[in-house]
């Protein structure tokens, strides 16, 4: 059972970038909960919160989307159980644009 008080840490850990696996570990929570944790903080989020216009755009707007991709992989206590996490940001912004967790498969690719 994680607590109000773990819940709170967990949120003041992950704004400063702490590490997953230093915050699981500090915290006592299981990776698996901490990733379905930033699943539903990121999903309870505002819709127009991630995207900020660019101050001074110019006149002309293209409709392109440069991202860049990346990948981050952990374990939760054997090496067998792997977790990864596919991040896609706006290569401009720097914003996240979308992260799926899961595995490696092409399921995990396409939901991307």
């Amino acid at each position: 059972m994680i607590t109000e008080e773990q819940r709170a840490l967990v949120e003041r850990l992950l704004l400063e970038r702490i590490s997953l696996r230093g915050i699981y570990r500090a915290v006592g929570v299981g990776l698996q909960w901490l990733l379905q944790f930033m699943v539903a903080r990121f999903q309870a989020a505002p819709e127009g919160l991630y995207i900020n216009p660019a101050g001074g755009t110019p006149a002309v707007i293209l409709q392109r989307l440069e991202a860049e991709l990346d990948e981050l992989w952990s374990f939760g206590g054997q090496k067998a159980n792997r977790y990864w996490v596919w991040i896609a940001r706006d290569a401009a912004t720097r914003h996240v644009i979308a992260f799926p967790v899961g595995d490696r498969s092409q399921d995990s690719t396409a939901r991307l």
